[in-house]
């Protein structure tokens, strides 16, 4: 919980905010600074206050949805049993409400894969042709191979690589409260 130093702190953001107000000395930084740190801790205070709200909401929506599931696997074999039930005297039966539809929709017969499985199975017998491989630059040795020479990325053999452009130095700010 915010302490009230903080607080009165965080009041004054605002009413000075719109002021024009100028950082000229190291009191005013100061100042600025304690501003910062009262909106940090506020808004870690609010985070927090969210994510105990969240947790709690996310726990009650999977305790609704579990309980709905059971009703809702109920029902389905209920429905199914009284559509097969009547497809023995009606091929074509369907049921059709207000409330919705069940019908039944013929799948084709395929092939199941149980990827990791297959993976291994192709690899012990050296079977490469069925398996995919990601590509990607490795940028790390790439960098260590070459170097930018009048704006072009040079490999220590000669070979321009397209795609490779020099990043200037630059500098961020970094605020630690």
């Amino acid at each position: 919980m915010l302490n009230s130093l903080l607080k009165e702190e965080l009041t004054t953001v605002n009413e000075r905010e719109h002021e024009g107000f100028q950082i000229d000395s190291l009191q005013s930084a100061d100042w600025a600074m304690r501003k910062l740190q009262a909106i940090e801790e506020h808004d870690t205070e609010v985070q927090n206050a969210a994510k105990a709200d969240m947790d709690q909401t996310i726990a009650w929506r999977d305790r609704k949805l579990t309980e709905n599931q059971a009703s809702r696997e109920y029902f389905e074999n209920l429905l199914k049993d009284y559509l097969y039930r009547e497809r023995q005297h009606n091929k074509k039966f369907k049921i059709d409400t207000p409330h919705g539809k069940v019908t039944t929709r013929k799948t084709p017969a395929g092939l199941k894969y149980e990827d990791a499985t297959v993976l291994k199975s192709l690899r012990d017998q050296g079977i490469t042709e069925f398996i995919r491989t990601k590509e990607e630059v490795n940028k790390k040795d790439l960098k260590k191979a070459g170097s930018i020479i009048n704006g072009k990325f040079v490999l220590d053999d000669g070979q321009i690589v397209d795609g490779v452009a020099e990043k200037p130095a630059g500098e961020s700010v970094k605020f630690d409260l």
